[in-house]
């Protein structure tokens, strides 16, 4: 656009001549003036232009239900949810979004994958197992079914509430482990089963019987009814170890000295 200038000193003629310089070039085709625009005047315009070009730079933003317009030199603030995500602005023209270092999600049932946590329970939606890939460590009871394993107690217990607790395999003991048994009442003494260091695989077999293991350790534990008939040799008793007590009857031969006193008495079975 030509400039146009008028002194105070220029005459009338002067200002015709600049005046009727101005072209098209100057204001440009008034053909080609938009429709849209209403105004009747230069500043007019000029407001209505400002106020088009204010409103194109507002911008709307929502979460899907609420809904806030963000006007010119209004601020759009990031926040971040504490123990949730957090919200970073930095130069240049960047936010980051991130997860707090202690996440805290609330609600109470949430699904990551094939994997759901709805209150204390963990459960698969395509499996009946869930994968542990790492070792397992936990403070208080496990519980499995009808099986507790208690760690907290003075050793760890392993309990069924409704039978016993069975093992499915074979049970080896490390070198040097005992099976104890705490009998009757829980105090300082057991009983403890083990084993001399074996040099060759041994078996032992308990026989289909109820009764009381025999021990070296004991005394007159044995009874006849454990020995079978006609299994006692001679090598088995000691010398002298016959008398009439072990005889089922007694006749005697008794010998007798010249003062009538009984020097020898022999006793022999009776029939």
């Amino acid at each position: 656009m030509a400039a146009r200038t008028i002194a105070a000193t220029d005459t009338l003629e002067t200002f015709r001549t600049q005046f009727n310089a101005l072209s098209s070039q100057d204001f440009g085709d008034i053909a080609n003036l938009s429709g849209t625009i209403s105004a009747t005047s230069v500043i007019g315009a000029v407001n209505e232009l400002e106020s088009q070009i204010a409103g194109s730079l507002a911008i709307n933003i929502t979460d899907g239900s609420n809904t806030q317009t963000v006007g010119n030199a209004q601020t759009i603030t990031f926040a971040g949810t504490t123990n949730q995500i957090t919200a970073v602005v930095s130069a240049t023209d960047t936010l980051t979004i991130g997860l707090a270092s202690n996440i805290s999600v609330s609600g109470t049932s949430h699904t990551f994958g094939t994997i759901q946590i709805s209150g204390n329970t963990i459960s698969s939606s395509n499996s009946d197992t869930v994968t542990l890939a790492d070792n397992m460590s936990v403070s208080g009871s496990v519980v499995a079914g009808s099986t507790t394993i208690n760690p907290t107690a003075a050793n760890t217990n392993i309990v069924n509430s409704t039978g016993f607790v069975k093992f499915g395999s074979n049970i080896s003991l490390n070198a040097g482990f005992n099976l104890s048994f705490e009998g009757a009442t829980d105090n300082s003494f057991e009983t403890t089963l083990t084993v001399a260091d074996p040099t060759a695989d041994r078996t032992i077999t308990f026989p289909d019987a109820s009764g009381t293991a025999i021990l070296t350790g004991g005394s007159r534990q044995v009874s006849g009814s454990l020995i079978a008939l006609n299994t006692v040799a001679e090598e088995n008793m000691a010398n002298d170890a016959i008398g009439q007590d072990e005889l089922k009857s007694v006749v005697n031969l008794q010998i007798i000295n010249s003062s009538g006193t009984v020097v020898k008495t022999l006793f022999g079975a009776g029939t």
